[in-house]
């Protein structure tokens, strides 16, 4: 059986960006990994506007604000997984009961319940590449095997 998450679902909202969970990356520290992965998108191409969603007050502020600019760099959508998948990562290390929490689903697959995104979520019909989800399972295979 697969578990769905979102930040709007109680149980799993802290495997959501969204979930306010500071990380330390690159040397600075980030109010969420929502606002670390906003701000890369626009660190070179609109380095002013980078700094403002750094500063948003909540991971939600950070994205809605990245969704008003879209001068970001074209290479974006070739990295952007990457991005984000080592934002994650530091995000469950630095936090135990984070950890315990992805490691508790076992070997379930973890699907982002996300109706309106058919690149990180499975979207509306199920048919959404589910990337966040992805992300979470290789981070859970890593934290299993660095726990051996």
């Amino acid at each position: 059986m697969a578990i769905r998450f979102l930040s709007r679902i109680a149980q799993w909202k802290d495997f959501s960006n969204l979930a306010p969970y500071p990380i330390t990356l690159d040397g600075e520290v980030w109010k969420s990994t929502e606002h670390y992965y906003q701000f890369r998108k626009f660190e070179n191409s609109d380095p002013e506007y980078a700094q403002k969603i750094k500063g948003a007050p909540t991971p939600r502020d950070a994205k809605v604000l990245s969704l008003q600019n879209t001068n970001y760099p074209p290479d974006w959508d070739s990295i952007k997984v990457d991005v984000l998948r080592e934002a994650v990562k530091t995000k469950f290390e630095s936090y135990p009961q984070l950890e315990e929490l992805l490691l508790s689903t076992g070997e379930e697959e973890l699907i982002e319940a996300n109706p309106e995104d058919y690149f990180w979520g499975e979207g509306k019909d199920g048919s959404g590449r589910n990337m966040m989800g992805q992300i979470l399972m290789e981070v859970r295979a890593y934290l299993k095997d660095k726990n051996k």
